[in-house]
């Protein structure tokens, strides 16, 4: 047996083990789970009895998320579940050990709930954190492997939450707001824009030392609508875009800063083309038209924009379709694209229209003798995938080149802090398998991400290291 086929025996075996099989309620689905961003809560301190409960305080969240920006513009890319897992009693451990006096209302508890939630993480009251990082892997591997962003949910009234690399909140009156501020840590990799403490100062999309307005990484925002460069009080060599933005205060929004980054988080997971057409190779006569379309997934308002050209020449723009009569392909061989940009002013990042464009490929041949055209088909994506998923030693990176690329895979925190380069080299089109021992790079549990670079598109997956 191959070490890789020991290390999935291996996960497999935990999960068949101590993984349970619990019922999941689809609360959101916008499309395909292979090709939405899947968000997936877990409840905590929910007895079987409140499972109702449970459902209705996320529905209530889900609600309050999608009716802010940038969600609300981007909630045809995502899906939504929740897995009822019963705990044995209701609320979350509070054991009284933090010495903030926010935890003077809140009664000293020892709960027995299934993923561990406590009060007082870190000896901060409102630190409220699920602790068995690797039930809730086993949980979600055994149950819905296909997530993208988890979120524990813990049936508590007391204020809290965390945004590790699973994001949780209590249900707390003010539990929306404080979740979709730990959704902008554990999704986006943002840092809070209060003072957290030197223990969590380093360089995130919108916290850094660099001081110069034309220099900082969020140069292209500076001057706009409050966006500036402003230094912490209780740390001043380290600076903040905003002084009024949901990782800074509740019930206000994110800044443009942090928008932008949940905008460019959001495009590397999600290919917005749905569909297109022809997919399979067609013959068509020369007295007949072609037509070429696609189907892609639209932002609220669309503002996608879709090229179509011909040998580089632009046919239409905006457009779902065009026709193109068979008699205009006058010489052997000839391209069409349709390229797809979405143009958000919510994002001036200067890498977005090459990083995240989307092209589909028709190659049309003439035939012998010339009665007609032969059309083959690609779509310019590279089925990445990985396995095992969660991962102890060996890791498995798959995927497909429809042509020449150069290929680059790094292996970065959630903060995305490069850890190391896995891959870097040209290669030839076809399918294409790494095998990479990783047990010596990802030294402690928790979630991962891959990026994949082919040429200048760029995709992520996600990876698990479990306890």
């Amino acid at each position: 047996m191959s070490r890789i086929s020991l290390t999935l025996f291996f996960v497999l075996t935990l999960v068949c083990v101590h993984g349970q099989i619990f019922p999941v309620d689809t609360l959101l689905k916008t499309g395909d789970i292979r090709r939405r961003i899947n968000l997936v809560f877990l409840s905590d301190g929910y007895q079987a009895h409140e499972m109702n409960t449970y459902i209705t305080d996320v529905n209530r969240l889900l609600t309050d998320m999608f009716s802010q920006v940038p969600f609300k513009h981007y909630r045809n890319y995502f899906n939504a579940f929740a897995i009822k897992v019963p705990s044995n009693q209701s609320g979350a451990k509070h054991p009284r050990t933090s010495s903030d006096s926010d935890c003077a209302p809140v009664p000293q508890q020892d709960v027995d709930n299934y993923f561990g939630s406590t009060f007082d993480y870190g000896n901060i009251h409102r630190l409220l954190v699920p602790t068995k990082a690797g039930t809730i892997a086993v949980t979600l591997a055994n149950n819905f492997p296909l997530f993208d962003q988890a979120f524990v949910l813990v049936n508590s009234p007391f204020y809290g939450g965390s945004g590790g690399s699973v994001a949780a909140s209590s249900t707390h009156s003010n539990a929306n707001e404080v979740s979709i501020h730990e959704i902008g840590h554990s999704f986006a990799g943002l840092a809070d824009e209060y003072w957290a403490g030197s223990a969590y100062a380093f360089e995130r999309p919108n916290l850094t030392q660099q001081n110069n307005p034309s220099l900082v990484k969020w140069a292209s925002w500076v001057g706009h609508a409050g966006v500036g460069v402003y230094p912490h009080a209780e740390a001043s060599n380290w600076f903040r875009p905003h002084q009024n933005c949901k990782m800074r205060y509740l019930n206000v929004p994110f800044c443009d800063v942090c928008n932008e980054t949940f905008v460019e988080r959001i495009h590397t997971l999600v290919n917005p083309i749905d569909e297109y057409s022809p997919r399979l190779p067609v013959v068509a006569l020369a007295n007949e038209p072609l037509q070429f379309s696609v189907n892609y997934i639209k932002p609220e308002p669309n503002t996608m924009s879709v090229i179509w050209k011909k040998d580089g020449a632009v046919l239409a723009t905006n457009q779902d379709a065009v026709t193109v009569p068979v008699a205009s392909f006058t010489t052997a061989q000839a391209i069409i694209t349709a390229t797809l940009t979405d143009n958000t002013a919510l994002s001036r990042s200067a890498t977005h229209t090459t990083s995240h464009a989307y092209v589909i490929e028709w190659t049309v041949t003439a035939e012998a003798p010339v009665t007609g055209v032969k059309v083959q088909t690609e779509l310019l994506k590279y089925e990445v995938s990985v396995f095992p998923n969660p991962v102890v030693k060996d890791l498995q990176l798959s995927y497909v080149l429809p042509r020449d690329a150069r290929v680059k895979v790094v292996l970065e925190d959630l903060s995305g802090r490069q850890l190391t380069s896995l891959l870097d080299e040209q290669q030839g089109p076809g399918s294409h398998s790494v095998s990479v021992d990783v047990s010596d790079i990802l030294k402690s549990s928790g979630v991962y991400v891959l990026a994949f670079q082919f040429d200048e598109l760029v995709t992520f997956k996600r990876i698990i290291k479990p306890d």
